[in-house]
């Protein structure tokens, strides 16, 4: 029985969305997105009053029916890692995480909220160990998000990271599949590689939507809105006299060779290769985009429409699918049982 709805709060925009179980499935409520104001969430009080009266805004506006939240904190600004214990019971696990956590983790664990969770691998297994997907995040931006829900007058169920609710979504389509997810968002990438159905390993890239905005500024002499503009109508279309593609095609290849790199390293490990990439966030929207990865990367790659995953009425689905990759990481956060 779900009875919270997610939230994602982005550095460009403020998603939600509310879903219900239906049988095996899920089915829409509602959804909506609204401009995050100011400089989101930063270390200004005006700023967090500010996310928390353009949250109640859109609540109100797209009439979510709890106060009950799940929400995301950035991956950017968290710090997740992929390590191999050898195995054991899951007392000794959480004795030994800490001890783990604290030649890892570059801020002192008083400092940070320390979670993990055991991901299933074959490999791992057949060798007698565990793999744990490793997250800590400040207390101190914890305490931030949680300050602004408090202002929105909503009960936080649980805070999770984007990696996790993005996979919860993935997970209907691709339970038992290989393959790279790129999370193209405002500020960062987030190269994922996904074995079995299960995260493999991670990176990220602190070069996304901006920075493609930036470089339009910076080539073509745009204001900044005037560069979101052309990225949003042109991306890496080839229109626009191949004025827009040029200026970001150096962002786009940096993006590949990390792919690439990242590939490579799964290879090695495991003597396969994925067949197929997968792209979710605002910037995946760009005309053109997923053409591109196609043609550098080699292989099949697919926008993420989350809504497809779920039932949606008719007179929701042509609105939504204009902008459903934005939604993936608040229908994740959705989607949590419990």
């Amino acid at each position: 029985m779900i009875n919270h709805f997610g939230l994602d709060i982005g550095s460009d925009s403020i998603k939600i969305v509310q879903v219900a179980n239906e049988g095996n499935t899920f089915r829409l409520i509602t959804a909506g997105m609204i401009k995050t104001p100011g400089n989101g969430i930063s270390d200004a009080e005006r700023d967090l009053v500010a996310v928390a009266e353009a949250i109640k805004k859109l609540k109100t506006e797209i009439k979510v029916g709890t106060n009950r939240v799940v929400t995301s904190l950035p991956e950017r600004s968290v710090f997740s890692q992929i390590i191999e214990l050898p195995k054991m019971s899951e007392e000794e696990l959480r004795q030994a995480i800490p001890w783990e956590a604290e030649n890892l983790i570059p801020q002192p664990l008083s400092e940070v909220s320390l979670d993990w969770e055991v991901i299933p691998d074959e490999i791992s297994a057949k060798l007698n160990k565990v793999k744990i997907l490793l997250v800590a995040a400040p207390t101190a931006l914890v305490n931030k998000y949680l300050q602004v829900l408090k202002l929105a007058d909503l009960e936080a169920v649980a805070l999770e990271t984007e990696i996790i609710t993005t996979l919860r979504v993935l997970k209907l389509v691709f339970s038992q599949g290989d393959f790279v997810l790129l999370n193209l968002g405002s500020k960062t990438v987030d190269i994922i590689l996904i074995n079995r159905g299960n995260l493999f390993s991670g990176r990220q890239l602190p070069m996304a939507g901006e920075a493609i905005t930036r470089a339009l500024t910076s080539a073509l002499g745009f204001d900044f809105a005037t560069a979101e503009e052309y990225k949003k109508s042109y991306g890496y279309s080839g229109q626009a006299e191949n004025k827009v593609a040029a200026a970001i095609e150096p962002i786009l290849t940096v993006v590949t060779e990390e792919v690439k790199k990242a590939i490579h390293f799964y290879t090695e490990k495991l003597n396969e290769s994925p067949k197929l990439a997968v792209l979710t966030g605002g910037t995946s929207l760009l005309p053109g985009i997923a053409e591109y990865f196609t043609k550098t990367l080699g292989i099949e790659v697919q926008i993420v429409d989350p809504f497809t995953l779920i039932k949606v009425d008719e007179s929701n689905k042509a609105l939504l699918k204009k902008i459903a990759p934005v939604f993936t990481v608040a229908l994740g956060s959705a989607m949590r049982e419990g």
